[in-house]
């Protein structure tokens, strides 16, 4: 296994002091993403959010200072991220407000219609099964509730090339915005928009769970 093989399989799932130094650092690298695409949802200040894939935890943190008379759910499948995700939100989690817990997108340990929003940041490309795994997914949410994902690749966009350098290396899905759009569609959500950030190869969808 190659030295970015290695990389992108912690990537993937952190784990070890190599792991957890990473997801600290995905605090910092996902930010900026992070930021636009919450910029094309609005979170209520009572919400109750999940949030998969949580790795370093800052996308649940932003989320809590948001929510701040909800509350706010972090599933990573990798124990280390869950160790540093806790950590960041120590006092969050201390008040009541935040819960990091380990487990997979494919079987979600929390009841029908619990959440208000999804949101899933850098974590589709490495999904089981995605289509299976989005039914889950809105099995858990309300009706009528939101599902925001970002990645930082797509196909076809103006990265294109390196991407798939990428996706050569280690198991990833890796889809174009018309395959985003179609697997939503496939996995019965609607109200779908996907938002492409061209030149810097990031894209967005936002989608619900039917009423």
């Amino acid at each position: 296994m190659s030295i970015f093989n290695r990389l992108l399989s912690q990537c993937k799932r952190p784990s070890g002091a190599f792991g957890r130094m990473l997801a600290r650092g995905m605090n910092s690298s996902h930010s900026p993403l992070t930021m636009w695409a919450l910029g094309h949802i609005e979170v209520a200040v009572d919400s109750a959010a999940l949030d998969l894939g949580c790795g370093g935890g800052r996308t649940v943190n932003r989320l809590a200072k948001i929510a701040v008379e909800g509350w706010v759910v972090g599933l990573d499948y990798s124990e280390d991220s869950v160790v540093v995700s806790r950590r960041k939100n120590a006092k969050h989690i201390h008040e009541g407000r935040v819960e990091i817990c380990q487990a997979s997108v494919s079987s979600i340990p929390y009841e029908d219609n619990t959440f208000d929003l999804v949101t899933a940041v850098e974590t589709l490309y490495f999904w089981p099964t995605p289509q299976a795994d989005l039914l889950e997914v809105q099995r858990v949410m309300k009706p009528g509730s939101r599902l925001l994902i970002a990645c930082t690749m797509y196909k076809g966009g103006k990265y294109d090339a390196r991407n798939r350098r990428f996706v050569g290396e280690i198991d990833m899905h890796y889809f174009s915005v018309e395959e985003f759009q179609n697997l939503l569609e496939a996995s019965e959500f609607d109200d779908i928009q996907v938002h492409v950030e061209y030149d810097k190869g990031w894209i967005c969808a936002v989608a619900r769970k039917a009423p």
